[in-house]
């Protein structure tokens, strides 16, 4: 369901019914991030792992399904789940911005999303105060580049068929 709805609506109304605190409006959608589009790939992934080979010599030597999971099938993951979180991490970055900016985040906390919003209600643009969305907007930008940049390392460091590139 959350890979046809669109993610900002469903936030939205859980952070306008429940209003949470920052860490757990991010946790929540952290969580239906997850859920909704990587858990399909990552799913496909285990169950192509687990018909390997080593997986069935693991369990004809009589290895339980902990030990195989942590000591065979997690090593194999790790490396394309890893960069996948961290390229995925500036989306959730946006969206808590996005939230904020909406006046649907936590009111105490202090996020670039939050100083926008404080910015486009006290109308900084008309009073010539471009600092005040220019900076957090240009923040906003360097950190996905930043995780971007990190993501596809991490990527082409764990994944040998783009390490000849």
């Amino acid at each position: 369901i959350f890979m046809v709805l669109p993610f900002l609506p469903i936030v939205a109304m859980i952070a306008l019914f429940y209003r949470l605190t920052i860490w757990s409006l991010l946790a929540v959608v952290v969580a239906l991030g997850i859920w909704g589009g990587g858990l399909k790939t990552f799913r496909a992934m285990f169950l192509q792992i687990k018909e390997m080979l080593y997986i069935e010599a693991a369990r004809a030597y009589g290895a339980g399904s902990m030990r195989i999971i942590i000591r065979y099938m997690l090593p194999r993951a790790l490396p394309v789940i890893i960069p996948t979180i961290v390229i995925a991490t500036p989306s959730y970055v946006f969206l808590e911005a996005a939230l904020a900016l909406l006046g649907l985040s936590d009111p105490t906390s202090i996020t670039w999303g939050k100083v926008l919003e404080e910015a486009y209600a006290g109308a900084a643009m008309y009073r010539g105060y471009y600092h005040w969305i220019l900076f957090p907007s240009v923040m906003l930008v360097l950190i996905s580049i930043a995780f971007a940049s990190i993501g596809f390392t991490l990527d082409r460091i764990f994944n040998p068929r783009l390490k000849e590139m």
